[in-house]
């Protein structure tokens, strides 16, 4: 027998050396016995209905625990301050506030007029949205304010707001010059109409990322993948950049910013017909400073990082110098060099958004709500990591959105997460968000009594640190070659996304690549792949013959694998597969079978014609009159011998078995696609089994008709089980031969091979019996062994 064979080999693989190994005696289980002798249960029994969360949500239960409770959830600063050591972490605090409020005001006036706005509202940006993410936020670290991808979409909405609505001198005035001719000029205000656009924007992407917390949509980040994330963000470099490189140049022309599809280009190609206006000291100046600016960050502050308390705070020192010079120097009488101009004292008052704007703004809006939440959350995860604490996506989106939504009644534009700022305020020792505070403190002085001292500021200089501190965004491209080598399909996101946005537009290339990425999945999913499985000899393990040489195939028997789940739009894939796989086409198969049975039929009636004419009566005939045909042939030819077997086309297979494991989860149609698959293979005389199938794909089954035309025994609880009980189908044809034989009784037997085969082949021809072969209907004895020789 072969249990006494593989438990005698078993002993004697235990009283080897090696002693770890792993045997198993226990029965054949089919997934009914199983489920039936463990108390199967299902999965969504313990589930709470929709209806009793809508009552648990509506039902009031008031007290002074679950008040507790619901402050501390929503205002995060709570449970922060409890544990408040004035003594160790204030200290650091302030010092790693001070240092990002001295990054705030040269970054917060350069992305300011990077989102079409003058200087000052950027500062706007790094003091309210940072005092309310203090009250919301559940990151101790992040630095909320302005953001060059960011502030850069806002500005695009907010020139295709000016663009339509407005005129090229709506924000100059007319002021008298040295001569005493009235000439036109800008004096830093706000165009009414880029303003009303940058605030409702702001005000739209606030209410939306608020809704998406509430709805507790924290999870929508996880369809921007990195690749994409990455792509997308040195693109938008690139148009930051090119947006930037007028100021250094200094060559302005008369006409608006190009929007739209193929909008880099056209920016080109106007910088390059007013190439002939470069301004030589607005040049000098600008490339100066970003020397200044790179070699200090790179040959200091990153050289020597661990070796200083706080980085030089190199662009402050850059705008602080270079306003000096020029006030003394009067570079913009002199050599008409642009400056910032007046810088309007103290704090603005509140105003409502011009809502009048709002379905001009509604779907760049959600792209700019989508961007800013996944750059910022994406940042304070990474530093949470290094702080073993963790920040809740949900929270977040809140607080992201009471910043927006309050800093828009203050002529803010959109915040987020800065990436450079967060890292110092890390690396500097902040603890926990009072460094936002401390932030804002010197951000409220700046705007009170030191912003008017600005007002000779070259924009030159704000173009510089913007393009500067695009380094990191253009590094990224580098990764290209190891994401290559990684995976092709991460690859194509990054490249597709990158192309999408250079070429369209911000929000159109995002829109690309989000569209790009599920398309990969789909590919993936639908163009899945699949494999014959071969049992590794001695073992219950199968695995793909095409990667392990040491998988062998069972005869008879075909184990397929679909690693995929099955769904509407892989089905034919699954099936195609299937039929290759397993060298059997049922409808093939069926189609040969029935030819042969017409040609049988019609050999008959003619022979039956010939022997009446030859006066010969069929029941008087000693000869059983059959035909003989092969598939290839295709045709019919009557013997002559006494007997003649009849070949008719058949499975060289009697067993599909498919493994379920890498299903996750079957739609309705791929349900039906499966019992399809099951009925046309039971029809050639093919019994498929299905092995490790999933809970979910189990409930799948019994919520529709699956087992309507499917015995409920196709089911195994592994691949081995289901292999022993194709097996055991073979075996109950061998002992079936045995009792038949006419030395049964004297115990002389001898069956042969071809014996079995022949009775198997029997079996197959007069058709299935009631009996499927399946372990409802197998003796309890049956018994799988790990180390079970086939």
């Amino acid at each position: 027998m072969l249990e006494d064979r593989d438990l005698s080999m078993s002993r004697q693989l235990l009283n080897s050396s090696d002693a770890n190994q792993v045997i198993v005696r226990r029965p054949v289980y089919s997934q009914v016995k199983f489920d039936e002798g463990y108390e199967s249960r299902s999965r969504s029994g313990n589930k709470t209905s929709i209806k009793d969360k809508i009552k648990g949500l509506c039902s009031c239960r008031c007290s002074a625990q679950c008040c507790k409770n619901v402050l501390k959830r929503n205002f995060p600063f709570i449970h922060l301050l409890k544990g408040y050591s004035i003594k160790d972490d204030l200290p650091n605090d302030i010092m790693s506030g001070l240092t990002v409020g001295i990054m705030h005001i040269p970054q917060g006036m350069a992305y300011g007029l990077l989102a079409a706005l003058p200087p000052v509202y950027g500062l706007y940006v790094s003091f309210f949205p940072v005092f309310m993410y203090f009250l919301f936020g559940t990151s101790k670290h992040i630095s909320i304010g302005t953001f060059a991808v960011v502030s850069l979409m806002v500005g695009a909405v907010a020139e295709k707001g000016f663009a339509k609505y407005g005129s090229p001198v709506t924000n100059l005035t007319m002021t008298p010059d040295s001569n005493g001719t009235e000439t036109l000029s800008n004096h830093g205000t706000a165009d009414p109409i880029k303003l009303g656009f940058a605030t409702m924007v702001t005000f739209c992407a606030g209410s939306m990322q608020l809704l998406m917390g509430v709805c507790k949509l924290g999870f929508v980040t996880t369809y921007l993948s990195d690749p994409l994330v990455r792509g997308f963000t040195t693109a938008a470099a690139c148009h930051v950049f090119t947006s930037q490189i007028t100021h250094v140049f200094g060559n302005y022309g008369n006409e608006a910013r190009p929007s739209g599809v193929l909008k880099l280009i056209k920016m080109y190609e106007i910088f390059f017909r007013h190439i002939t206006k470069t301004n030589i000291v607005t040049l000098i100046t600008a490339v100066a400073s970003m020397l200044s600016l790179y070699l200090v960050k790179e040959c200091i502050n990153v050289r020597f990082k661990s070796k200083m308390r706080m980085p030089v705070p190199i662009e402050l020192i850059v705008v602080v110098l270079v306003t000096v010079i020029s006030h003394f120097a009067e570079l913009h009488e002199n050599y008409d060099v642009a400056i910032v101009q007046e810088i309007p004292k103290g704090v603005p008052l509140p105003q409502a958004p011009k809502f009048e704007y709002l379905t001009e703004v509604i779907t760049d809006s959600f792209a700019i709500a989508i961007v800013g939440f996944a750059v910022s959350v994406s940042m304070a995860k990474i530093i949470c990591k290094n702080h073993d604490y963790e920040i809740d996506s949900n929270q977040e989106l809140i607080a992201y959105g009471m910043g927006n939504l309050f800093g828009s009644f203050f002529n803010c534009f959109t915040s987020s997460a800065s990436l450079s700022r967060s890292l110092i305020q890390d690396n500097v020792g902040g603890k926990t968000q009072i460094a936002g505070l401390v932030s804002c403190g010197l951000l409220l002085i700046v705007l009170v009594a030191v912003g008017p001292l600005f007002r000779a500021l070259p924009k030159c200089i704000l173009a510089a640190i913007v393009i500067v501190n695009l380094k990191g965004m253009f590094k990224q491209a580098f990764q290209l070659p190891s994401l290559w080598r990684v995976s092709r399909f991460d690859f194509a996101i990054w490249v597709v996304t990158w192309s999408a946005t250079v070429l369209l537009d911000v929000d159109m290339g995002l829109g690309v690549g989000v569209l790009f990425s599920f398309l990969t999945v789909l590919w993936r999913t639908q163009l899945a792949y699949a494999c014959v499985l071969g049992r590794v000899p001695h073992t219950d393990l199968y695995r793909d013959v095409k990667v392990y040489k040491a998988a062998q195939e069972i005869p008879g028997i075909k184990i397929f694998r679909f690693e995929s789940s099955l769904y509407y739009a892989n089905i034919d894939r699954f099936r195609d597969r299937l039929y290759e796989l397993s060298s059997v086409n049922p409808s093939v198969l069926k189609r040969k079978k029935k030819k042969a049975l017409n040609l049988i039929e019609k050999e008959a009636k003619k022979l039956k014609k010939e022997q009446a004419k030859n006066g010969i009566k069929m029941d008087e005939s000693p000869n059983d009159i059959t035909v003989e045909m092969t598939e290839e042939q295709g045709s019919a030819e009557i013997s002559e011998d006494t007997t003649v077997h009849p070949t008719i086309p058949q499975a060289p297979i009697s067993h599909i078995i498919i493994d379920c494991s890498s299903m996750a989860y079957l739609d309705t149609m791929g349900i039906q696609a499966l019992s399809q698959v099951i009925s046309e293979y039971k029809n050639v005389d093919v019994t498929v089994f299905l092995a490790q199938c999933k809970a979910g794909v189990r409930e799948m089954m019994d919520t529709t008709e699956f087992y309507k035309n499917v015995d409920k025994g196709c089911l195994f609880l592994t691949l081995h089980d289901a292999v022993l009980q194709a097996l055991q189908t073979r075996r109950s044809l061998l002992n079936e031969i045995i009792l038949d034989s006419p030395n049964s009784k004297s115990g002389d037997i001898h069956v042969t091979e071809d014996a079995v085969d022949d009775k198997l082949d029997s079996s197959q021809q007069n058709g299935p019996k009631k009996s499927s072969g399946y372990i409802n209907e197998a003796p309890d004895q049956q018994v799988a062994h790990c180390n079970t020789e086939i």
